[in-house]
């Protein structure tokens, strides 16, 4: 009998997703954002000063067992990004102008990236803060994380953790994750 095979990191993962239905958690460090603003010094103005916050919401990587599920990844970007473009109080990065960068970096084909690439990219994309993470399935569970990085200092300052039963739920997943990243940047 073929068992799929699971990494070592998917099954500390397994209390995790296999605890309840539906639930989120959400961490941001104290005083990363302010009314949707974020401090930062530019090329341009090297004092520090707020600026808006500019998110660019990169493709999730797929930690599942089944690849068939990559494209997913974008998709989770996409209704992030949509839930998002109707609230104020930061911007968003278009995203067919991240497909660009990608497809230039050749990252359209891996669809891995990390921290590092995450901050470079943000820096192409005129992005202060940049939100990437993956998603996990095993079962008829879905687990997504998701972190926020300062591209200016590479520092992640928040971070968002959603679960729900199902790939198929995967809207449901994404307008809650996009609600907690929203609150997490605009919050007072």
């Amino acid at each position: 009998m073929n068992h799929p095979k699971i990494s070592v990191s998917a099954l500390f993962l397994l209390p995790i997703l296999f605890g309840s239905c539906s639930s989120s958690k959400t961490t941001v460090k104290q005083d990363a954002f302010d009314k949707g603003k974020i401090d930062v010094s530019t090329e341009g103005n090297p004092e520090r000063h707020k600026a808006d916050i500019i998110v660019a919401i990169l493709p999730f990587n797929n930690n599942s067992p089944d690849k068939s599920l990559d494209s997913t990844g974008v998709t989770l970007a996409d209704l992030i990004s949509a839930q998002m473009a109707s609230e104020k109080g930061f911007k968003l990065v278009e995203r067919q102008r991240i497909e660009e960068i990608l497809s230039e970096m050749k990252l359209g084909q891996t669809g891995m990236i990390d921290q590092n690439t995450a901050i470079q990219v943000g820096r192409m994309l005129g992005a202060n803060v940049m939100a990437f993470g993956s998603f996990l399935t095993l079962g008829k569970k879905v687990l997504l994380t998701m972190r926020l990085v300062k591209v200016e200092t590479g520092e992640i300052v928040g971070g968002v953790t959603e679960r729900n039963e199902g790939i198929s739920n995967i809207d449901i997943l994404a307008e809650n994750a996009a609600k907690k990243l929203s609150d997490s940047l605009i919050r007072r």
